[in-house]
């Protein structure tokens, strides 16, 4: 199922974000092994804000999206594999967050890990279903594919699948 114009913006802006800002933390702490600064607090402060954000695209996904795109067999497999990577990385960084000291280090190598990964399989998503729907729409005519469209929202307005 295609997203609109501002739904894919959402998606695009909170994952860019949300990635960038993680990266650009573990070079500075991890790579570049810097102080600890205000540089590294804001990233971490950004780095939350857009994983509140990206939980809340996530949700605005699951009713329609998420749902046609399972009902419909279509890319199941980097579907549901981004959305388990994204509910581990929601839960490794709320283990970092309020976990104890034990459950830290491990915790903080499991996310870095999983969002790493995460980094290339979203990308690959949604190449994915540019790839299907590029095929899909030169095998079928205009006026075919606009049918199609038209049954298609029918059948999404009165709840059919």
């Amino acid at each position: 199922m295609r997203l609109g114009s501002v739904q894919k913006s959402a998606v695009w802006t909170a994952t860019s974000v949300v990635a960038l800002t993680g990266l650009a933390w573990f070079v500075l702490h991890d790579l570049i092994e810097t102080e600890p600064g205000e540089t590294e607090r804001l990233l971490l402060m950004l780095h939350g804000i857009s994983a509140y954000a990206m939980l809340i695209v996530i949700g605005s996904l699951l009713p329609l999206h998420v749902r046609s795109g399972w009902h419909r067999r279509r890319k199941r497999w980097t579907g549901g594999t981004t959305l388990a990577t994204l509910a581990l990385l929601a839960m490794t960084g709320l283990v970092l967050y309020y976990g104890g000291e034990q459950t830290r280090e491990p915790a903080r190598w499991i996310h870095i890990g999983i969002g790493i990964a995460c980094i290339a399989l979203f990308p690959v998503h949604a190449m994915l279903a540019a790839t299907i729907r590029r095929s899909a729409d030169s095998s079928t005519s205009p006026q075919d594919a606009a049918a199609g469209s038209r049954t298609r929202l029918a059948s999404a307005l009165l709840g059919r699948r």
